[in-house]
């Protein structure tokens, strides 16, 4: 079997509106016949609130998958998942534990196995620099994890900013975003009309749509992903 795509999603910061547009990608997917596999490395949260995790396996619709085996690690405090580990690792000098990444790697490799996607999202944790489990930070995971990377950002006041130095943060590590994504977290305001324009005019990044804010999307946000990253899946 050959592997299928694996694309790694990560915000311009926290809260910018990930899980809400990989659960619309699923739920596309779904409709259209597409097997695509979420997975969550890791995920914190406050305890007793319902998790990314949760709404994940909810929109992917899935046969045979669980929640255990989406999210790799589940902390229940809702900060960095590295932090809440130990956070005493990235102020001390202290050599980086890969095996976190390791046994996530291999859960995420035994689910595509069994369950046989033709595509996964992988939903990364917050912003790009994020502390993660065993004192390592997220682009080591994304390195790891996935063959293709799409940014997600706020659609709003500040997001040309938040975006243009995600974009150059991931070429400085020698990772191309294949594109962008913007979310619309609160109703829009004057300057999403033109934000998106001026992130593909500074950068050449593919835009690959919008995900309106409490409404349906007017045009289907799976389409240009696939495009992208996956031409030989058809839906």
């Amino acid at each position: 079997m050959t592997s299928p795509p694996h694309i790694f999603f990560v915000g311009t910061d926290t809260a910018v509106g990930k899980t809400a547009l990989v659960c619309e990608l699923l739920a596309r997917a779904c409709s259209r016949g597409v097997r695509a596999l979420p997975y969550k490395p890791a995920q914190s949260r406050d305890d007793g609130v319902s998790s990314d995790g949760d709404r994940l396996l909810a929109a992917a619709s899935l046969s045979g998958l669980t929640l255990d085996r989406l999210v790799g690690y589940d902390f229940s405090i809702p900060i960095a998942p590295g932090m809440v580990e130990d956070a005493q690792r990235f102020v001390a000098d202290s050599t980086a534990d890969t095996q976190p990444l390791e046994r996530c790697r291999s859960q995420l490799d035994a689910a595509v196995s069994s369950l046989r996607p033709e595509i996964v999202f992988i939903e990364g944790a917050g912003g790009l620099w994020v502390p993660m489990p065993g004192g390592t930070w997220q682009p080591q995971w994304i390195r790891a994890l996935s063959t293709a990377v799409v940014i997600v950002g706020r659609a709003g006041l500040g997001t040309i900013n938040h975006t243009l130095c995600t974009i150059d943060a991931l070429r400085s590590l020698g990772i191309e975003p294949v594109g962008f994504y913007l979310s619309e977290t609160e109703p829009p305001d004057r300057s999403c009309a033109s934000n998106a324009q001026v992130i593909v005019a500074a950068r050449g990044t593919t835009y690959l749509g919008t995900l309106p804010h409490l409404r349906p999307s007017e045009r289907c946000l799976l389409t240009p992903l696939l495009q992208a990253c996956a031409p030989s899946v058809r839906c």
